[in-house]
């Protein structure tokens, strides 16, 4: 029964992520980006210098894998490289304009559709969400 459950809310969670990104595909002009990319957009936007080691770690990956991930996002004009004047093996990334445009525009589209799903909920379910996300989201960096 516990497995049961377990796999419905998966589900859930899978439907609502997917729902969200169905939303904002197609309404602006880089809607190919997926859902790891955006989020890439967010932590470099988050950690000024970041670095290439800062991806693949916040992301839990390796530096191919996260070399990859931001290659895409340059080749789509949203992040650019930068080599550090005091050690050139040292790459920095950052948001261009239009990254930070983009980056703007995926966050406003993502909050007024949960602020529109959010509003079928009563203010107290609201709160009961809330408090198990915290909880949720607080045991999931423990793991």
């Amino acid at each position: 029964m516990a497995e049961e459950i377990n796999d419905q809310i998966l589900e859930a969670i899978f439907k609502l992520t997917r729902d969200l990104k169905g939303s904002i595909s197609g309404s602006f002009e880089h809607s190919h980006l997926t859902i790891l990319q955006c989020q890439a957009l967010e932590c470099i936007k988050k950690h000024v210098g970041t670095h290439m080691g800062d991806i693949a770690n916040h992301f839990a990956t390796t530096m191919p894998t996260a070399t990859a991930l931001v290659d895409k996002l340059i080749t789509a004009k949203l992040v650019k490289r930068e080599n550090d004047i005091k050690d050139r093996r040292i790459v920095k990334i950052s948001l261009t304009k239009t990254g930070e445009k983009m980056l703007v525009e995926v966050k406003k589209q993502s909050a007024n559709k949960m602020k529109k799903l959010l509003s079928y909920l009563p203010k107290q379910d609201k709160l009961e969400l809330l408090r198990i996300l915290e909880i949720l989201a607080e045991k999931s960096e423990n793991l």
